[in-house]
């Protein structure tokens, strides 16, 4: 059992959000699937009950024990060609200038030849950072720009720890001589102590700079002056403060690792605290900055509303949004990349979230000039999302009529009880017989302490007249299926309405993606559905972010503005390359304004499709339009 495998295993684990069939993983790691269960078996062997085992594929069990493995340094030989090539390009980059190819080969236990065969994929991955990979007198270095240097083996680490970005211990181990807790404990107490504020993926990624260039420095490899400018905050006072924070931690550094920080160095910090930090003042509205980033916001909050009929018109949103906004457009101007770790994961979780994100990414471009790209995309979505997710919740509550016979001995029972279904239904009233509710088509459903005689024209939910804990739980199951139900419902209708056969094909002749998106629009605008440029948008809407959502792309123009709604639907069972990823499905939408409720919807239909494995793959698999809409619907 290899333990690089092995950890691998464990990390595709660890971020799934449900179950991950063998298949699923075995695909990821590049083994069978045979494979993937001997090795998990052999994992829980020596970490006895850490991955659980089901009929829908394995999850972790044990978090603490998944968290302590994949912390663990790997001191053994790189077994497989992924774990040889980081082992190499860390050697070239932050530990020796020069390694001989003849130890270099001995080191990881390979032949010469072996080795020449795996520096070819190295210099492909090497030549997308400026760089080029060297050969003299049987020795090997890496030629080119430090900052190249320096972005490669950032992405190597990110690559590695984006599972648990923000846990500093684990990322430690890349540079078992250097403390980063004791590091991020003194940037911590500075920034408090100087009134800024930093959100924790920037902290991570200042500490992964920092530890680069000292690792490097230690090693003999010289720094480069930055020709960007660090930003500048509003108002002296937090300019003074942004350089003593900058001094201090440059200190800090320099005591806690005994090297010299450079000039170089010292400017990149001040460029990475000035474009990431956030001082007390600029929560104040006669900032500059936050009030032209609170202008931008406008802008934004009046283009989403009439684009999907979102309100984000919320102080504390608009107050948070517009600082982040701010420190966005700052970073981006300096030409400085701030990674998210949950990209991926908000992008197949998240559907619609996300494209209303990239929809807000397109009106700052169009406002500012500023591009954003897929990471800060990510970042503006957990802000959008926070807020209309719990807008989203308040809609979605059920009403409901509560029937049971009042006693002073149910007083505190029946509070208690209320309140704990306070998230998911509002209760318009209580009464002791269900004779007295009058009219009761206007609640979603009856709870009832006493069994009802007759016809009842809502779903009704009986409990106990204890309100127990088990009757909560009851309630709350029975609240998601029939929201379950009425989306189903809902949906159903639209899909029947705006999914037809003409538009319709199986495994079309495609030569790749793009092609997919010409041949899919044509009907669409033939038919009168979508306007002569709807091809070029669409391509446009993919430059800013990849329509692709795990095994389904969903490829749609910014706007809603389609002559008529309708779907155009593709599925490739053996799968398609579409940008960094395979779909096995493509549904492409044109969508009027008037029906943009049901583009919402769709969305998050999909996302709940996405989120159980191989869905989407099944489903591709259907013979014909019907079947393929009937396991669509099925998924509900």
């Amino acid at each position: 059992m290899s333990s690089d495998r092995s950890r691998e295993i464990v990390r595709i684990l660890e971020s799934g959000a449900s179950w991950t069939t063998a298949s699923q993983i075995a695909s990821q790691v590049g083994c069978s699937s045979r494979t993937v269960k001997s090795d998990i078996t052999a994992l829980n062997r020596t970490h006895e009950g850490m991955i659980v085992a089901s009929s829908k594929g394995y999850r972790i069990e044990d978090a603490t024990a998944a968290a302590q493995l994949l912390s663990q340094q790997a001191n053994e030989v790189p077994q497989t060609a992924e774990a040889r090539k980081r082992y190499i390009l860390f050697e070239l980059l932050m530990r020796h200038r020069k390694v001989r190819a003849a130890d270099l080969a001995e080191s990881l236990y390979i032949s010469l030849a072996t080795l020449d065969n795996e520096l070819v994929a190295i210099k492909r991955e090497l030549s997308g950072y400026g760089l080029v990979l060297r050969s003299r007198a049987g020795s090997l270095y890496i030629e080119g720009s430090a900052s190249g240097e320096k972005k490669m083996v950032n992405q190597l680490i990110f690559d590695e720890t984006k599972d648990y970005f923000s846990q500093i211990d684990l990322i430690n181990r890349y540079f078992p001589k250097l403390d980063l807790a004791q590091l991020q404990e003194r940037i911590d107490a500075c920034l408090k102590r100087r009134g800024f504020y930093i959100n924790g993926y920037a902290l991570s990624s200042l500490i992964i700079h920092i530890a680069i260039f000292v690792e490097r420095t230690s090693n003999g490899f010289e720094s480069v002056p930055t020709t960007v400018k660090a930003a500048q905050p509003a108002g002296n006072e937090a300019r003074e403060g942004l350089d003593e924070v900058a001094g201090e931690v440059c200190a800090a550094i320099e005591d806690l690792f005994s090297v010299l920080v450079s000039d170089a160095d010292r400017d990149a910090v001040r460029l990475m605290l000035g474009a990431n930090l956030i001082h007390a003042n600029r929560f104040e509205p006669s900032d500059p900055e936050h009030r032209h980033a609170r202008e931008l916001l406008g802008a934004i909050v009046e283009r989403v509303h009439d684009q999907f009929g979102l309100n984000l018109s919320d102080g504390e949103f608009e107050l948070r949004f517009s600082l982040h906004l701010a420190n966005m457009l700052s970073r981006v101007r300096c030409g400085m990349l701030l990674r998210n770790p949950q990209l991926e994961a908000i992008k197949s979780s998240q559907p619609f979230i996300y494209d209303v994100a990239v929809f807000v990414a397109d009106v700052i471009a169009a406002e500012t000039g500023v591009s954003v790209n897929e990471d800060e995309i990510a970042y503006i979505a957990l802000h959008v999302g926070c807020l209309v997710e719990g807008q989203r919740a308040n809609a979605d509550k059920l009403h409901a009529l509560v029937v049971c016979t009042r006693h002073n001995a149910y007083e505190t029972h029946i509070d208690s009880f209320l309140d704990a279904l306070d998230a998911c239904v509002v209760v318009e009233g209580i009464v002791p017989a269900i004779d007295a509710a009058g009219d009761i088509s206007r609640v979603d459903l009856v709870i009832s302490t006493v069994p009802l005689s007759g016809y009842c024209p809502v779903p009704v939910v009986n409990v106990s007249p204890f309100f127990s804990k088990q009757d909560i739980s009851l309630m709350r199951e029975r609240v998601e299926a029939l929201l379950k139900a009425r989306l189903r419902t809902n949906l159903e209708c639209s899909m029947r309405t705006f999914f037809t056969e003409d538009f319709f094909a199986i495994e079309p002749e495609v030569d790749d993606w793009r092609d997919a998106i010409c041949k899919m629009s044509a009907p669409l605008i033939e038919g009168g559905y979508a306007f002569e440029n709807f091809t070029e948008r669409l391509l446009e809407r993919e430059d800013i972010s990849s329509s692709a959502y795990c095994d389904i792309a969903m490829p749609h123009p910014l706007d809603m503005d389609a002559k008529r709604t309708a779907v155009s639907v593709a599925l490739f069972p053996l799968g398609l390359a579409w940008n960094n990823a395979t779909v096995h499905a493509v549904i492409m939408l044109s969508i009027t304004r008037d029906d943009r409720a049901f583009f919402g919807e769709l969305f998050n239909y999909i996302s709940g499709v996405l989120l159980k494995p191989g869905a989407v793959r099944a489903i591709s698999h259907a013979k014909s339009y019907q079947e393929f809409l009937d396991a669509l619907l099925r998924c509900a």
